[in-house]
């Protein structure tokens, strides 16, 4: 047997199981060895009935009585085993294990028996009381304190024929590939790829497991590093010829506002890169309001001066409109020409649009995807600027890029990124922060609320329009959900606001299954301060930027993650007045309560972004698929950064080196860190 053969060849996997493991992605003896357990039961770590647990411990104790069986409902029994444990003092401690649906049990137990019971212990009304738990008697426990993996559920395929399969893998005399050279194995004291996956899949302790896995994550950190250097070695000579640097300067100095410090490092930053004579790649982060739209459109100034065209792609219609106004504003006074290409576009509008692109009419372009459709002929593209970058992928980046003649790169982002996370995402880029926000504005003062208190928001919401401001409030769905009933969607929520208020303010809707036009026409009257209060979803979170608003409120402010929050109020406190953020929950989960006490007591991006990561973990914050890498089959990128800087050496050595083994090894590592880049959706 083979790591490429088929699963097929595994006794016991026919068409149908086959066609389930398919459906993840498994269809290799290699990529089932691949699939590791999410977690592993430790049966041997003891507890007893006097604490309650979060985590399933081991429970000795002997059965009072054989137990009693009871008729809930028709379809459901309850089964409920009085136990007696006793302490190491030998004061006996009574509880009740309790197993729903399973009637059998009542002939497996026996009275002033000895059993072990796993499982969590919860009290509650001073009952002590575990539900559901693995047992066995204490005569047979020979398989019973084993580490036991748990896999990740497929559908179609028990957990236990898994293991089965596993372990028929490993009886085969198969030889299992192993690409690190063995030096590195030696030298870093690493396990064989082979010892690794039995440690993995088949361990005797936890410390077994963490040992198969250092290995795993030793390599992944390796990929990371090598596919970074990779991408940077490409970043060839530029053939973009540019001078005019300091016109840059005096149009900064003809802006009606002053830039900060932290704006004119930014932009000299740029001008250093781009006087090097190579392709800029560099990422411009900066807090929601810092001002980093304000350096796209310097740069695309200088870029129009020495004739060369900019494409700034941004991830919704909405902010590339509102981009596409605001460079209109700063560049055509000074008879530079700025274009938008939208998906909505009529074909006679963007005919019209293209030919300008195609002519060089068309200096600066705006747009959402449909900059890098195959349509798009540019006549001389200079510089690309994708917004919001955490929305596309690394082929969507590179593919605009390939519109030109090795254009420079600019990335702006104000979604904040967790510092163990930023060298994984842009490791590929130089990276410039704006870290200051502009002169006069005030922080936005936060808070957090049940529902209770709503009616008192609205009202405070009143005061603020009836002083000339404008308010957003923002609702998780936009249809009503059976499952959560409990959250609000945006239709109900735009009927009891305006059945509150009555004909007092202009109140609008917003969210993303509306006509494009309909959307357009909305922003436009809000922009144009025509409405008052805009109910929404998320949609808002880029692309809305108007001083006049200064309160939002967020309903289930529970359901968003702590970043998707911070860009949300983000929209407010973009003029010189005071604004107001009111989270809005019913939610008293522990978690729940801490993520949003740290959304009213921070302001920072990066703080905010470090704690988003700490308490969501890697699986979900805004997944690495995402940004277009692979997913880790054992490295936690918050966790193990450590290893990813340490392993860096190692990557340069591996690079740079010029033996025969190790040259291979290296070409195999940058084949997989490219080849499962993916693009996500741009809906």
């Amino acid at each position: 047997m083979k790591a490429s053969d088929s699963i097929r060849n595994i006794s016991g996997i026919g068409p149908k199981r086959a066609e389930a493991f398919g459906e993840h992605g498994i269809t290799t003896i290699e990529e089932l060895l691949d699939f590791y357990p999410r977690k592993y039961l430790n049966r041997k770590i003891m507890g007893s009935f006097q604490t309650e647990t979060e985590e399933s411990v081991t429970i000795k104790a002997v059965a009072a009585k054989r137990g009693t069986l009871r008729r809930i409902r028709k379809n459901m029994s309850l089964f409920v085993l009085p136990v007696v444990e006793t302490l190491e003092n030998g004061e006996p401690v009574k509880g009740e294990i309790v197993w729903f649906n399973q009637p059998y049990l009542r002939d497996i137990f026996s009275e002033n028996e000895t059993y072990y019971f796993f499982g969590k212990v919860v009290i509650k009304n001073n009952r002590r009381q575990m539900y559901n738990p693995q047992f066995a008697h204490e005569s047979k426990l020979e398989d019973f304190f084993i580490l036991t993996p748990v896999y990740p559920k497929i559908e179609g395929v028990p957990g236990e024929s898994l293991k089965k399969y596993m372990a028929a893998v490993f009886k085969q005399q198969m030889l299992i590939k192993d690409d690190l050279p063995k030096r590195y194995q030696k030298k870093y004291h690493l396990l064989s790829k082979e010892q690794a996956l039995k440690k993995i899949h088949f361990p005797d302790t936890p410390e077994d497991v963490a040992e198969g896995k250092g290995r795993i994550k030793f390599e992944e950190a390796l990929k990371i590093n090598i596919g970074i250097m990779n991408s940077r070695a490409l970043n060839g000579v530029s053939k973009i010829s540019l001078d005019n640097f300091e016109a840059l300067r005096r149009f900064a100095k003809g802006l009606p506002f002053e830039l900060t410090a932290s704006q004119l490092k930014v932009l000299d930053d740029i001008v250093d890169d781009m006087k090097k004579g190579i392709v800029m790649n560099r990422l411009v982060q900066g807090d929601v309001g810092s001002g980093k739209t304000i350096i796209a459109v310097a740069c695309a100034y200088l870029m129009a001066l020495n004739g060369y065209q900019t494409a700034y792609m941004a991830p919704t219609e909405i902010l590339a409109n509102q981009h596409a106004a605001n460079f209109k504003q700063y560049l055509e006074p000074y008879g530079i020409r700025v274009e938008l290409l939208t998906g909505s576009q009529k074909a006679k509008e963007r005919n019209a649009v293209l030919a300008t692109i195609a002519s060089g009419e068309a200096q600066v372009i705006i747009g959402t995807h449909a900059l890098i459709q195959d349509s798009v002929a540019y006549y001389n593209l200079g510089l690309v600027i994708t917004d919001e970058q955490h929305r596309f992928g690394v082929k969507q980046r590179g593919r605009l890029s390939l519109k030109g003649e090795t254009p420079h790169t600019l990335v702006m982002s104000a979604t904040p990124i967790p510092r163990t996370l930023a060298l994984i995402l842009y490791g590929d880029l130089d990276v410039s922060y704006i870290d200051e926000l502009p002169k006069g504005r005030k922080k936005i003062k936060t808070y957090f609320y049940n529902e209770k208190s709503y009616p008192k928001i609205l009202n405070f919401m009143a005061d603020e329009m009836n002083k000339g401001r404008q308010a957003f409030v923002i609702c998780p769905f936009i249809e009503e959900s059976e499952e959560m009933s409990e959250v609000k969607d945006i239709q109900s929520v735009f009927s009891e606001v305006k059945q509150f208020y009555g004909s007092r303010y202009r109140i609008a809707c917003l969210y993303s299954r509306m006509p494009a036009e309909d959307k357009k026409q909305i922003i436009d009257a809000f922009n144009s301060c025509e409405i008052d209060l805009l109910v929404a979803t998320s949609i808002i979170e880029v692309g809305i930027d108007v001083p006049n608003v200064s309160v939002i409120t967020i309903l289930s402010a529970d359901r968003f993650g702590l970043s998707q929050l911070h860009q949300l109020r983000g929209r407010v406190g973009r003029g010189m007045h005071q604004s107001y953020c009111f989270l809005v929950s019913n939610s008293r989960n522990e978690q729940t309560i801490e993520r949003m006490r740290v959304i009213v007591n921070n302001h920072s991006g990066k703080k905010i972004a470090d704690e988003d990561y700490r308490l969501r973990g890697p699986g979900d914050y805004f997944g690495l698929k995402q940004h277009g890498f692979p997913e880790f089959k054992a490295l936690n990128p918050y966790e193990d950064f450590d290893l990813i800087s340490e392993t860096k050496r190692v990557a340069t050595e591996i690079y740079n080196s010029s033996d025969k083994e190790t040259m291979a090894y290296r070409a195999r590592i940058i084949e997989t860190f490219y080849k499962n880049l993916s693009e996500i959706s741009m809906n």
